[in-house]
């Protein structure tokens, strides 16, 4: 499904107001602790002016790129070289780990949208684990729904943080001997005090090549973010550069997708995203529960505890469960290990998968 995309249109004072609706809401909602406050928020924002407005308006294109180029290196800068000895000294768990929850969400969005009479390429994007806010910006481009991908990905980022925190502080416990050294966090890194300027510049040089590399050059499905993740992780492994952003750009740009998302939508794909939203959690908590399957056979090939088997499995997204980790007395190292190996499997298989996916259809 191809959206028709009009001028930017409307007001000044239009657009003035949902600016800063926005940057209300993903200030309000970053306060309650929600996992990507500045996605959901400003795209809930647009959703009421969208609905509520007289007319069509579109986040322009060039603006989608520069949003997507931020989105791709940040996705970058989770990157730790020290994690690939973490994964060769597990490859036989992990790879199991890995390819099981992949193939259990295919599998899901195969059944639902046969269920639910949903096309392919929109199903494997919003069940596909991992990188919600890279699964949002990629779907349009390949052909799927961004408003139902959207829907999907944020729907399962919940009841992961939920169950993940719920199960760590009354489920299993804490970890004995787990690792909560601030080196694993999931967080963007800091430039040096004397070199921030340099770091920051060298930073958007990456985002731009990246993006002119992968939608230009590469040809890449969703190259505008696939090209700055591929050259950012390539220059972070060979100790060139450590991407890193100045404070609120990387708000921003996930402002922006919100935004873009939440413009696509009118009442009626409102009134069916409703329709679909309790087959969607029924899928989401049986792919969850599958993982949790997953974790309990990667712990006991490991040896790790249980509560670091079940957040080394459960379907994303990195940050929170990485966060989580750490607060919990898990090994963040295995946990953010394997997470960050079946986050790039995802975002780099997950463009393919789902136009080849749309074509079968």
């Amino acid at each position: 499904m191809r959206f028709r995309k009009t001028p930017t249109t409307g007001s000044a004072i239009w657009w003035v107001g949902l600016g800063c609706g926005a940057a209300l809401a993903g200030f309000l909602l970053g306060g309650t602790g929600l996992p990507a406050a500045w996605l959901v928020g400003p795209m809930l924002v647009a959703i009421v002016f969208a609905v509520t407005g007289r007319e069509q308006a579109a986040v322009p294109r060039v603006i989608q790129s520069a949003a997507q180029a931020v989105v791709g290196t940040i996705l970058a800068a989770t990157f730790r070289p020290s994690v690939i000895p973490l994964i060769a000294s597990h490859w036989l768990p992990v790879g199991i780990s890995v390819s099981g929850t992949l193939l259990t969400s295919l599998a899901a969005g195969f059944v639902l949208a046969r269920v639910v009479r949903l096309d392919r390429g929109t199903a494997t994007m919003g069940t596909l684990p991992g990188a919600a806010s890279g699964m949002i910006v990629m779907s349009e481009p390949v052909g799927a729904d961004p408003r139902l991908v959207a829907l999907m990905q944020y729907a399962r980022v919940v009841l992961v943080v939920v169950s993940a925190t719920l199960i760590s502080r009354f489920g299993l416990g804490h970890a004995p001997g787990g690792h909560s050294s601030s080196s694993t966090s999931s967080s963007l890194p800091t430039a040096p005090p004397d070199h921030h300027w340099l770091a920051y510049l060298l930073t958007a040089l990456v985002a731009v090549v990246g993006m002119w590399a992968g939608r230009y050059l590469l040809r890449l499905p969703a190259g505008a973010l696939i090209g700055p993740l591929i050259l950012g992780v390539a220059l972070r492994e060979a100790g060139v550069l450590q991407a890193v952003w100045p404070p609120g750009v990387p708000q921003l740009a996930y402002a922006v997708i919100g935004v873009y998302v939440g413009l696509l939508f009118d009442p009626d794909s409102l009134r069916r995203a409703g329709r679909l939203l309790p087959a969607i959690l029924v899928s989401m908590l049986l792919v969850m529960a599958v993982c949790a399957g997953l974790g309990w056979v990667f712990g006991g090939l490991t040896g790790a505890d249980q509560l670091t088997a079940y957040l080394a499995t459960t379907p994303g997204g990195i940050d929170s469960v990485a966060i989580t980790a750490l607060g919990s007395g898990a090994d963040a190292s295995l946990v953010l290990a394997v997470q960050m190996l079946r986050l790039f499997a995802v975002v780099l298989a997950a463009p393919l998968l789902a136009r080849r996916l749309r074509t079968k259809a």
